[in-house]
């Protein structure tokens, strides 16, 4: 049997199993089993599948397919999952990253003034204070932009509550940013924004909540692996941390699938991943309410908080933001949907009280 052959063979069982895109899922699966980029496997189609895969790995490929076809998420199979430019240990009981959830990261590096790669690179609101990468160009008060309220591919003025934006500087390099992370599942988002800043010497201080001790223990290791001694935590809590400092950027993927939508879902998702990750059981808004409630006991004047949400959910964010937060933006992922809200918390910021 020739490579190709194998390769043709797994991708009829995928298929058959009712996995989509079967072919390139084969692909993958052969990948993640030999170690072999898709250039080299592309070479070798030719070549006999026994010069391609030793005796002793062939075994775990076979689990691999077999687990697979089961529906068993190919990132729980090998333990891993890709996001951002870095890798994340996954596992039982963690939400696999996805990669939608790279836009909330770069949403965060954009209220820290880093470069943007987002569609149509909107004027994401600006953490007071922060300290931009030293390549960035410098923008006077004077020459900064009006606060925005955009949504839907299109701005309006949000002319009733302006906020003045202030120059961001990098005089003090060593002043960390404060970053909280709410229901970090893996700790994608949060690790991610504080390796960036890492990797341009900033100062940071990261804060991860996680309320599953499963998924907070893979948080730990993630960090552990990546930011290494870095000035980070994970805290057990249900959504927020037990001490009340405040923090210049907030940012969460809270869980946001609704009861209903949760009947549409791949097995992959319905069958193996925390539901708790995924759903409040309801309108898929309950988490929305209890950020913008503790907003005013987290978020410091001139923060920023970006969320996470559905593509049919930014008006409804956007609504429940608008009375603590201005200079709001919904950003669009790279299929053209709302994908992430964020906004500007005010030094007079009135939002109420309590969690």
């Amino acid at each position: 049997m020739t490579l190709s052959e194998y390769l043709e063979e797994k991708t009829t069982l995928l298929s058959r199993a009712g996995i989509p895109d079967a072919e390139n899922e084969a692909w993958l699966c052969f990948m993640e089993g030999t170690g072999l980029s898709r250039s080299v496997i592309r070479f070798s189609l030719g070549n006999a599948l026994s010069s391609v895969v030793s005796e002793s790995s062939f075994g775990a490929l076979e689990e691999i397919f077999a687990r697979r076809a089961e529906h068993e998420p190919l990132s729980y199979i090998v333990g891993h999952a890709p996001f951002y430019d870095l890798t994340f240990s996954v596992g039982e009981g963690v939400l696999i990253p996805r990669f939608d959830t790279e836009i909330l990261v770069e949403t965060a590096l954009g209220a820290l003034s880093f470069p943007q790669m987002l569609p149509g690179a909107p004027q994401i609101p600006q953490v007071d204070g922060a300290s931009a990468p030293p390549q960035i160009p410098q923008m006077d008060g004077a020459s900064a932009p009006p606060q925005m309220e955009s949504h839907g591919g299109t701005e309006r003025e949000n002319r009733g509550d302006v906020v003045e934006s202030r120059a961001v500087t990098i005089t003090d390099v060593a002043t960390p940013i404060r970053i909280l992370d709410l229901c970090t599942g893996s700790g994608c988002v949060g690790i991610t924004i504080a390796h960036e800043l890492q990797k341009k010497g900033l100062a940071y201080d990261l804060v991860m909540t996680e309320i599953s001790p499963k998924a907070s223990a893979f948080a730990e290791e993630n960090a552990k692996a990546i930011l290494g001694e870095g000035s980070w935590k994970v805290e057990l809590a249900d959504l927020w941390p037990e001490s009340e400092d405040k923090y210049d950027l907030i940012v969460s993927n809270p869980p946001y699938v609704t009861k209903e939508e949760m009947t549409e879902l791949l097995p992959e998702v319905s069958e193996y991943e925390p539901a708790m990750a995924l759903t409040d059981e309801g309108d898929g808004l309950l988490f929305y309410r209890r950020i913008v409630e503790g907003l005013p006991r987290f978020l410091a004047p001139g923060g920023v908080l970006a969320v996470e949400h559905g593509c049919d959910q930014g008006e409804a964010v956007r609504d429940l933001m608008r009375p603590c937060l201005s200079g709001m933006l919904t950003v669009q992922d790279y299929g053209g949907r709302d994908r992430v809200t964020c906004g500007k918390c005010a030094a007079s910021s009135s939002a109420g009280a309590g969690d």
